[in-house]
């Protein structure tokens, strides 16, 4: 019964308090450090690899809202661009025409 009544006094002692609140500040410390190394690869990723993830012929040029929902999105592939409606769960082609700057 002496040891229960001491260990709770110990744990209810202020420096035994002050080292636990250090144990936690420090895993907190190391935690956001870890996530600002993630952040920090992930931009550095993106800006010196800017073609990772872009694959295939299709390069969207540009893109505007019209809606809520509703947005037209100007797409290349292979020397012409799209013109396409995209909203409610449809892409219609709205015009085509040759990418501006060909000769050809």
């Amino acid at each position: 019964m002496k040891t229960i009544w001491s260990g709770l006094l110990l744990a209810a002692s202020p420096s035994a308090w002050a080292a636990g609140t250090a144990g936690v500040a420090g895993m907190l410390l190391s935690l956001l450090l870890i996530l600002g190394l993630f952040v920090l690869a992930a931009w550095l990723f993106k800006r010196y690899l800017p073609q990772a993830g872009k694959s295939g012929p299709v390069k969207v040029v540009g893109a505007t809202m019209v809606g809520p929902r509703e947005r037209v999105v100007v797409v290349e592939v292979e020397g012409t661009w799209l013109v396409l409606g995209v909203g409610g769960g449809q892409v219609r082609t709205l015009h085509t025409l040759p990418k501006p700057g060909d000769e050809a």
